[in-house]
């Protein structure tokens, strides 16, 4: 698609603009920003009474629109800018009269949003060290949000009392058994080693918090500074901060740097410590080490999708295609974590 905005598209993002600020507003060309899998975002310039706003309008494209989670992820936000977190302001978020596409209006946030310069560019390296404190930082404020806190339509999590890693480890394998094309004993092993994990945690009553649920170094725009803000709030949910810290710490998003865990930019246990002491609240090692195993049979599962998708005829792609073949890679990370692979290694 070109740089500026299609003839499908154009109606959808002005009215976006008229319903942020008024008939009067006045919208620039859109042009589309770079990334979005599901959704497709534009950058768009509102004039009104001479001032001039910098926006993003995300457009959900028809057939892939989900109103309620826009709505979500919209009243999230809200509750996240309220709180001083590093996120985009939110303004509107409804459904166009014009295409019947949802849409949701933010400002427009400066930064560099690109993972694979963050983790590689040597002159980022001051960045990517106040980066890991400042995002340990925000996220100390974000899991201080409760669930009761957000006024959101159809946040999924634990029951009240329910332990929040055994409710994901549910919800995971039921979506492997999905997504799978065909059976993986090293990930079928893996749920029952996080099952002895949890006869072990005994944990019911643990605190659930609203966390983002996808972040990684994909979903935050840094400058030469640090970090400047936290987007794509699609995945947000109940959980627990572990469950968060985790995710970041899944293999596939350190890109060239596989020996930094956290996301490319830290150790692990730097990134853990940076939340303790920005939360003031203990992480527990093994507790965190059963969800680095379920956030990457997470992954592993998405890798089954992308390649359900492709080879169903759903969505014909290379890309696609490319990422069902890492499935294996993350099995094999997997059974490094569980120790298997080192056990089968000092063994031979």
């Amino acid at each position: 698609m070109s740089a500026a905005a299609s003839g499908a598209t154009v109606p959808a993002v002005e009215e976006a603009v008229r319903r942020t600020f008024g008939a009067a507003a006045e919208a620039s060309k859109p042009w589309k920003l770079a990334g979005g899998a599901v959704h497709d975002s534009w950058a768009v310039d509102a004039t009104v009474n001479g001032a001039s706003h910098e926006l993003v309008v995300r457009v959900s494209p028809g057939g892939r629109s989900d109103h309620e989670k826009t709505i979500r992820e919209f009243k999230v936000l809200q509750a996240m800018w309220d709180r001083g977190v590093l996120v985009p302001q939110p303004f509107v978020a409804e459904e166009s009269e014009a295409t019947g596409e949802s849409y949701l209006v933010m400002a427009r946030v400066s930064g560099e949003s690109n993972p694979r310069k963050l983790t590689t560019d040597a002159g980022l390296g001051s960045a990517r060290k106040n980066l890991v404190t400042e995002l340990a930082r925000q996220l100390a404020i974000i899991h201080t949000v409760m669930p009761g806190d957000v006024n959101a339509p159809g946040m999924r999590g634990p029951e009240p009392g329910e332990d929040p890693l055994a409710y994901q480890r549910r919800q995971v394998e039921a979506d492997y058994h999905t997504f799978w094309l065909n059976p993986h004993p090293a990930v079928e092993w893996a749920f029952r080693w996080i099952d002895r994990k949890l006869e072990r945690f005994n944990e019911p009553g643990r605190r659930a918090c609203v966390i983002h649920g996808d972040l990684r170094v994909g979903n935050i725009m840094y400058d030469e500074n640090g970090l400047t803000s936290i987007l794509d709030w699609e995945g947000v949910h109940v959980g627990e901060p572990e469950e968060e810290l985790a995710w970041f710490c899944t293999r596939v998003w350190r890109f060239a740097r596989p020996d930094l865990e956290a996301g490319g930019v830290a150790s692990r246990e730097e990134w853990i410590q940076a939340y303790e002491q920005a939360s003031e609240r203990s992480i527990d090692r093994d507790r965190f080490a059963a969800w680095e195993v379920l956030q990457n049979i997470r992954w592993a599962e998405i890798t089954m999708m992308q390649a359900r998708a492709h080879l169903d005829g759903q969505n014909r792609s290379h890309e696609l295609a490319a990422i069902g073949r890492r499935t294996a890679e993350t099995e094999l990370e997997i059974l490094r974590l569980t120790g298997v692979v080192e056990r089968v290694t000092n063994a031979g």
